[in-house]
């Protein structure tokens, strides 16, 4: 984004992500993105006498619980911000020992691991919950993250089947199977 610098100041929060829709209404803030697009998006069939789920449930309970599932992922994220002001040999050091047997993200992400379904983190159904792991759990072992090690999600077996399921659903596939022409779409390929 090199035009961003002199685009920054003329932004809602001075900051990425900006959806602009047909209509032409500018929305920023991650998670509000997300939430808004869950309620207009659809997925899967619906049964005989209804249409397909939306992916941000419309029961209050279940929508609560795939927030509350995104935020408990947030906070496994939030443990790694601290790391990008340390010297690499620390900041490759500290992320090792987050993710290690014991560390901070170690224990969060085994309780999100036991409190998150066989198939869905929440639910029976697709949910932005999945989607927002999905992204997630990728740009964690992607290699981006220096001393992180890739192959960490090994030790959680219902994120690594829920990540399994997202990256293998149709359109998922479709999408990180396509050539991109890399000046005007980011590649960011699932493992």
């Amino acid at each position: 984004f090199p035009d961003f610098q002199a685009m920054k100041p003329s932004t809602k929060w001075g900051q990425l992500p900006i959806l602009v829709t047909p209509g032409g209404q500018e929305m920023t803030q991650t998670k509000a993105i997300v939430r808004y697009l869950g309620r207009e998006t659809t997925y899967g069939r619906g049964g005989l006498f209804s249409s397909a789920p939306k992916l941000y449930p419309d029961d209050a309970m279940l929508a609560f619980k795939a927030d509350e599932m995104i935020e408990a992922m947030e906070d496994v994220r939030m443990k790694l911000v601290p790391t990008f002001k340390m010297e690499q040999k620390e900041k490759e050091a500290k992320r090792a020992e987050l993710f290690a047997e014991g560390g901070e993200c170690d224990v969060l992400l085994k309780k999100i691991d036991s409190f998150c379904g066989d198939k869905f983190v929440v639910g029976d159904q697709l949910t932005i919950a999945d989607i927002w792991f999905f992204f997630m759990l990728n740009f964690l072992r992607c290699g981006f993250w220096d001393g992180l090690p890739v192959d960490f999600l090994d030790k959680y077996p219902k994120l690594k089947a829920n990540v399994a399921f997202v990256g293998g659903l149709p359109e998922v596939k479709e999408y990180y199977g396509k050539k991109k022409d890399l000046k005007t779409e980011p590649l960011y390929a699932p493992f």
